[in-house]
């Protein structure tokens, strides 16, 4: 009894590390420096920084060691990102999807190939591709979300 109770009060503080369709949108809107502030109150530690081939940076927080729930913001030269997210599970990814469905953004493609199934949609400021991906020779399914405002240029 008193694991449950431990375990009941501490289930909350798990669920803080999963980012919600409003922590997207805040994300998308701003600029590295308070996205940082924000994802680290939301329990994620800086893991690593890579410059890609374009120049623009990659920075890359995670939850935990054991967690699959990864953020990776890649930076452009005006500091505005575009947000790739590993949810944790697929109740997350759902719950994402259902809040992109309900708050009018428009279905654009799909796209399947053997390794993953995704969907595309817009609305007036964000852009949203959602991704379930397989792995060869695995049962395993992992979740992938690029978010990002429309106002962004890709380079």
């Amino acid at each position: 009894m008193k694991n449950f109770i431990i375990l009941f009060l501490v289930s909350p503080l798990f669920c803080m590390a999963q980012l919600t369709y409003n922590d997207l949108t805040f994300l998308a809107s701003n600029k590295i420096d308070k996205n940082i502030d924000h994802i680290q109150n939301k329990g994620y530690t800086f893991r690593e920084e890579r410059t890609t081939g374009d120049g623009t940076k990659q920075v890359y927080y995670e939850k935990g060691k054991l967690s699959r729930t990864m953020i990776v913001m890649r930076v452009l030269d005006n500091q505005s990102i575009i947000l790739s997210y590993v949810p944790e599970n697929m109740s997350n990814f759902e719950s994402i999807r259902n809040e992109i469905n309900k708050t009018g953004f428009q279905f654009l493609e799909s796209t399947h190939s053997d390794r993953d199934d995704c969907s595309s949609y817009q609305s007036k400021e964000y852009f949203a591709k959602l991704c379930e991906v397989k792995f060869p020779g695995s049962t395993d399914t992992s979740y992938n979300i690029t978010f990002y405002s429309k106002n962004v240029v890709s380079q």
